[in-house]
């Protein structure tokens, strides 16, 4: 079963990213507005996109956790408690993925909406005033998601909790964001969204493989 689980993982990831590159592949010639929230080709950029995002993400967010369920399963061999506490902080997390996701499909929208029938100072201004309502649970969930797990299976592979070869330190989201950034950072056209955009799902995807190693 456990097997299964990191395979279903691997795929969410993989579905995840695809989701990703649908809501953020904007090309070379994106502007940032406003405060930096609102994106100068989401008025181009077609509405399918993010309607099928946020499709792709429905099941993509439950798979891709399949593959830290399946992690964790080998965790609580020996260390049951910690592979609970961590399984019950990522699923909470995963929770929060989807709204996350979805409410980044949804600025978009209302954008174009308001922009079509009004002018694009005040679709910026309302997406931004969105935004702010959720701050708090935005990056709370986030942080559940994506950071605290990623810190927690770093230390449990250095510490042998996790039986994988220390290489495998690499294999998170964060450190995968990361390497997006520094991709991004190189200001090749080629690399302006992808990897960057998607770098931290095909991490999610990550614990799947992980599972599988440490089988």
């Amino acid at each position: 079963m456990t097997k299964i689980l990191a395979i279903i993982g691997i795929v969410g990831g993989l579905l995840c990213a695809c989701a990703d590159l649908l809501l953020d592949l904007k090309g070379a010639d994106n502007k940032k507005l406003g405060g930096g929230t609102v994106e100068s080709k989401w008025a181009v950029m077609a509405h399918w996109r993010f309607v099928w995002s946020v499709i792709l993400a429905m099941f993509a967010v439950p798979m891709y956790t399949c593959g830290f369920v399946a992690l964790m399963q080998e965790v609580a061999v020996g260390h049951k408690t910690l592979a609970t506490v961590f399984m019950i902080i990522f699923l909470c997390g995963a929770m929060g993925g989807f709204m996350i996701h979805t409410f980044l499909c949804v600025q978009p929208t209302v954008f174009k909406t308001i922009t079509a029938k009004a002018d694009t100072e005040l679709a910026v201004e309302t997406v931004e005033a969105s935004f702010r309502h959720i701050y708090v649970p935005f990056f709370t969930l986030y942080s559940m998601l994506v950071i605290v797990p990623a810190i927690a299976v770093v230390v449990m592979i250095i510490t042998g909790v996790i039986n994988a070869p220390l290489w495998c330190v690499i294999l998170n989201p964060v450190v995968f964001q990361l390497l997006g950034f520094a991709f991004r950072a190189t200001k090749l056209k080629i690399f302006i969204d992808a990897p960057s955009c998607c770098a931290a799902s095909l991490g999610l995807a990550m614990y799947g493989v992980l599972a599988l190693i440490a089988l």
